[in-house]
């Protein structure tokens, strides 16, 4: 038997990015060792990827959000929900490094390197976390707020659901839409952004994924910006552009791996830890509580 011959992953709908050519080798590394075989090497690969911030540093964004969207305006500027927040974190980065807590004056680690250069290593590692956690609490923040508002405006009943999907067999595809309205047999999916822009093909892809998940047929995209400016764009379900740029893609990209020989993958992994490190003292950090 084949070393990869049983690989069988989940692909979500919000990310279908294997389908839209928006990916790179190490992408395809960091999504393989989730499942069975390449999991056998996941603690190579995993130690070194660091995507999201602290759970306690996302719930005082979402905090944030929630205190400045509760009195009933959509407008945001994620700058300044930044600014309210990052201080106390980088506070916290502070008493970190120089283990300023009374408790214990003493550094807990030995290091090589300087306080100050271990300091500005995190901070130049973290805060980027802190800027994309702000935008993702944003967005599920008034992700609800919007589909009351289409609900009343557009005359839908669009309601909160769970998750779906459809097995292939030798992939599943997995997906929570924002909502459906299971009398018209349509999806919304809430998108909020800077400023209003042209449907992506990530947009696309994803509520062409719904719609064959659910057998709905209209798709609802809803862009809303800072400005509390909305454009409604409708999809209809295309069940031949689903097979073109979904269904075959992934089903390429299964195969890839599943012909693939387990030196060939040692190899992908030796190169992708040569090019793809995390310093020690954020791994620290995020496992300090």
């Amino acid at each position: 038997m084949e070393f990869a011959e049983k690989f069988k992953p989940n692909f979500i709908s919000s990310d279908l990015k294997f389908c839209a050519n928006d990916y790179n080798e190490e992408d395809e590394i960091e999504f393989v060792v989730k499942f069975w075989p390449f999991s056998r090497y996941k603690d190579k690969v995993l130690r070194n990827i660091v995507k999201d911030a602290k759970l306690i540093h996302r719930q005082k964004i979402k905090d944030a959000w929630e205190n400045h969207f509760s009195n009933g305006q959509f407008t945001f500027d994620d700058k300044l929900v930044f600014e309210q927040v990052w201080p106390s974190i980088e506070q916290e980065i502070e008493n970190f490094i120089f283990q300023k807590d009374s408790s214990c004056p003493v550094k807990k680690f030995e290091q090589e390197n300087s306080p100050d250069k271990e300091l500005n290593d995190l901070k130049e590692f973290y805060k980027p976390l802190i800027e994309k956690a702000v935008k993702c609490e944003r967005g599920l923040s008034l992700e609800r707020r919007i589909v009351k508002i289409i609900n009343k405006e557009e005359n839908f009943e669009f309601r909160k659901t769970y998750k779906r999907e459809i097995d292939f067999g030798f992939f599943k595809l997995i997906g929570i839409p924002d909502g459906i309205d299971h009398k018209r047999k349509t999806v919304i999916e809430i998108k909020t952004k800077e400023w209003i822009q042209p449907e992506s093909e990530k947009e696309r892809l994803q509520c062409l994924s719904y719609l064959r998940m659910l057998d709905f047929e209209k798709c609802l995209l809803v862009q809303s910006d800072k400005n509390r400016e909305k454009k409604i764009i409708e999809i209809s379900r295309d069940d031949q552009e689903f097979t073109d740029k979904i269904y075959n893609k992934l089903k390429q990209f299964v195969d890839k791996y599943r012909t693939i020989t387990e030196d060939e993958f040692l190899y992908k992994i030796l190169f992708y830890c040569e090019i793809k490190t995390v310093p020690d003292v954020l791994t620290r950090f995020l496992h300090n509580d």
